[in-house]
């Protein structure tokens, strides 16, 4: 097996270990990845949120916990990706959006997919501390 130039970041306890192959988060130098947060309830696993609105402040809410394992912050984030269930929900997505996230706001590209019963899930690439 090849050496690899980047490290998973352990979670804590409370994130339950994700059932696909994948890292949560992961630092390669000063980057940090994380991995598409869904709004899930990091203690029991439900999907939280009846509608986008909610369900965008309980995925910012799990990226914030990430990245904070992770020694960053929103603020640290220069580029995210949302995908949206439905493109059309945009405008209240967009709407939460701002309210999280600090001008000047990082680079973002939003696109619509199917997600297996969520409304929203969010990627993002943070510069480490």
């Amino acid at each position: 097996m090849t050496e690899r130039s980047w490290t998973p970041i352990a979670l804590p306890a409370e994130f339950k270990t994700p059932v696909g192959a994948y890292s949560p988060a992961v630092r390669a130098g000063n980057l940090i990845f994380v991995s598409g947060q869904v709004p899930k309830d990091p203690h029991t696993g439900a999907t939280l949120g009846a509608d986008i609105a909610e369900q965008t402040r309980f995925v910012i809410a799990n990226t914030e916990r990430v990245l904070k394992a992770a020694g960053a912050s929103l603020s640290d984030v220069v580029a995210v990706t949302a995908y949206l269930q439905r493109i059309d929900d945009w405008d209240a997505f967009n709407a939460v959006y701002r309210t999280l996230f600090e001008p000047p706001y990082p680079s973002r590209t939003t696109v619509g997919a199917d997600l297996h019963g969520f409304l929203v899930e969010i990627s993002v690439i943070a510069i480490a501390r």
